[in-house]
């Protein structure tokens, strides 16, 4: 089973999303399922004036993250530090998760890069950290150098609906969960989409209730169906 995350490395929805997802695929391949994970490299428009939109993209300042986000992020081993956080391109760290990808480690990249950025306050856009980075997991990583074409940053789903625009979760059966999804709400799809043929059949978008902190946030997490 194929599951493709749209995420940035400075979204911090994306990092609580994608601790969650971790948690969730260890489960599933505990159990005995199979699942390849494709990572999509998402960067927001920037502005005329050089600045990142701000609407439904989190990507830096402690005002902007409720204390909540912090506690659920450290329910599921993620440590925030917002006061120590490098604001930072991330087009080279896509680049060094589809590197590792071509080698199996992207999961693993992903996960060193997010601790990076939120956690221990590194510059994820500066090629000595992203090298020293890559060296934990066995990948060589050469900077601009290194011969690889750059992932193509995609734009995530767009939904008449306010909150995050990322992380999105595509399943195999055409089901996109956007936003703070839930851990259940990964157990769940994981579990039924593994065991559902693949259908090409056009759901209305509805909203889907996640949990942030222990409070019901539906407005945060969206759930629809695409064409497969």
């Amino acid at each position: 089973m194929k599951v493709e995350f749209t995420h940035d490395i400075a979204c911090v929805w994306s990092a609580l999303g994608y601790a969650r997802f971790q948690r969730a695929a260890e489960e599933h391949r505990a159990g005995g399922g199979e699942l390849e994970v494709v990572f999509r490299p998402y960067q927001p428009a920037v502005s005329p004036a050089g600045t990142p939109p701000g609407r439904g993209h989190r990507r830096r300042g402690p005002a902007a993250w409720p204390e909540q986000i912090a506690r659920a992020a450290a329910v599921e081993g993620l440590v925030l530090n917002p006061d120590r956080i490098v604001p930072a391109d991330t087009a080279r760290a896509h680049r060094l998760i589809a590197l590792a990808a071509a080698r199996g480690t992207a999961e693993d990249m992903a996960a060193l890069l997010y601790r990076a950025h939120f956690t221990d306050g590194l510059d994820v856009a500066d090629t000595d950290v992203l090298r020293d980075l890559a060296s934990v997991i066995g990948v060589r990583w050469n900077g601009e150098n290194d011969g690889e074409r750059p992932p193509r940053a995609e734009p995530a789903p767009s939904v008449r609906a306010s909150g995050p625009q990322v992380p999105v979760f595509r399943f195999p059966d055409g089901t996109v969960l956007v936003g703070a999804v839930s851990l259940a709400a990964l157990r769940s799809e994981l579990k039924r989409a593994g065991s559902t043929p693949c259908s090409p059949e056009l759901a209305s978008a509805q909203v889907a209730g996640a949990r942030v902190g222990g409070r019901s946030s539906p407005s945060w997490a969206r759930r629809w169906r695409s064409p497969a």
